[in-house]
């Protein structure tokens, strides 16, 4: 393993250093300008993402800030745009408590950002509700397509008691390398639509979606789903899971149903990944690519990989790095099951955990970057994704994301790159001898 940032780096057309976390999301207008919303700030950009204008903030008409956590720009088709984003529900205790008892509301501007519209409700009551930023889409006949996860199940109990934490030694200070992995919770998938630029929602159709491995014994939690239309009312979904894979479904009528989510063939940690269709009608998937070994080891997060399918989904080429500790570019996926870290700890008193000495060892270098937001243009690709480093300490190793690295300190790269840099350098081209993707029978 050697830090090895990313592949053909030179290629870049712009790196910036942001403090957008994974909230930033992006949107094109009418007059040429492409808009970021991150939170509650937004800026623009007049070059192709080149360079940014400074922050801003808007207000709704009736004078209430615009913009939240999880955030999805989308336009609209008067020509202005819209906005989803997370909210507390009422009687929310705190900030954590508040993220446990969210839901999904939308904002609309019919001139680009200049004036909003008080916010409309998305998900229904019920169970809490929460989304992957940057993945409202529009689909070719206007509908708007919001892939949502809600949870289920005990919290924490009644003693509040934490699960496990995960880390692993780097440069011998202890550091987290937690990602989810001890959620006591059940997370399933729907879909929310909208058929009047999102004056008003409807759930799909058939159900929630959650992995069934087996009637009676083997179910697992999906969440933070992303979405893109393959062909004219033909959607695919990706979404994160804890079996070592990304994990697909498809819709044919535009997100009214869906096929019960089955694996595909990019290894994954358990982090969310971005899918989206390029102008030529290719497919990109941006995601966190890493081994069962990896995982294991402790290096959940530490690759941020990029793939193109010219065939639909079903064959992957031209694996590249956008951001990563590791050389290797393309990772085979191991068996589908639950992959998690070997280095566990548990609280003082607790009894040690047995662990695998063969995925245990103390490193020299670590990071963490994920949850990418994506916006394909004509000629190329605006990606940002959460940036975090460890920095050493006299007694404390710590990363910048957290609060200890002080106001102001970046926690996400926000990249601009050619269409060629996903293709190898090369001008994109289809590939006559790969075969069609397969398509289930229409009655």
């Amino acid at each position: 393993m050697s830090h090895v940032p990313m592949t053909r780096a030179d290629e870049a057309m712009a790196v910036h250093l942001t403090q957008h976390g994974h909230d930033s999301s992006f949107v094109p207008l009418a007059d040429g300008r492409i808009v970021h919303a991150g939170g509650d700030l937004f800026s623009y950009s007049e070059d192709g993402g080149l360079t940014w204008s400074d922050e801003f903030a808007c207000v709704d008409r009736q004078g209430n800030p615009v913009g939240s956590s999880g955030t999805s720009l989308v336009q609209l088709a008067d020509g202005g745009m819209g906005l989803a984003g997370m909210r507390q529900n009422p009687g929310a205790r705190d900030a954590e408590e508040g993220l446990r008892t969210s839901h999904l509301v939308f904002w609309r501007s019919p001139d680009g950002g200049q004036t909003w519209e008080a916010p409309v409700r998305i998900t229904p009551p019920g169970m809490p509700t929460y989304a992957y930023q940057d993945v409202l889409l529009r689909t070719a006949s206007g509908r708007l397509v919001l892939p949502v996860y809600a949870a289920f199940g005990q919290d924490l109990g009644p003693d509040g008691r934490r699960p496990p934490v995960c880390g692993k030694l780097v440069a011998n200070q202890w550091v987290s390398t937690a990602a989810h992995f001890f959620d006591p919770r059940l997370t399933l998938v729907y879909v929310c639509y909208s058929d009047d630029d999102g004056r008003t929602w409807q759930r799909n159709q058939d159900g929630e979606l959650i992995i069934l491995r087996d009637w009676s014994t083997h179910f697992s939690y999906v969440n933070e789903p992303s979405v893109t239309e393959v062909a004219p009312g033909r959607l695919l979904m990706f979404m994160r899971t804890g079996l070592g894979r990304l994990f697909q479904a498809w819709s044919d009528d535009n997100g009214t149903t869906w096929s019960r989510p089955q694996p595909t063939p990019l290894a994954a940690s358990p982090a969310p990944g971005q899918i989206r269709t390029l102008p030529n009608g290719h497919l990109l998937a941006v995601w966190n690519q890493e081994s069962e070994a990896e995982i294991r080891r402790g290096y959940n997060r530490t690759r941020i990989s990029a793939a193109i399918s010219r065939n639909g989904g079903a064959v992957w080429e031209f694996f590249q790095n956008v951001e990563s500790l590791h050389e290797e570019t393309r990772v085979e996926p191991g068996p589908i099951r639950a992959v998690l870290p070997e280095e566990i700890h548990f609280a003082a008193g607790c009894p040690a955990p047995e662990r695998d000495g063969t995925y245990i060892a103390t490193a020299s270098a670590h990071g963490r970057w994920s949850y990418p937001s994506v916006r394909v243009l004509a000629d190329r690709v605006i990606i940002a994704h959460t940036w975090s480093a460890y920095d050493e300490h006299p007694t404390e190793a710590w990363l910048t994301l957290s609060s200890r690295a002080g106001e102001g300190a970046p926690n996400q790269k926000r990249k601009v790159l050619p269409l060629t840099w996903f293709y190898g350098g090369r001008q994109p081209a289809d590939n006559p001898y790969l075969p069609t993707a397969w398509e289930p029978a229409r009655p």
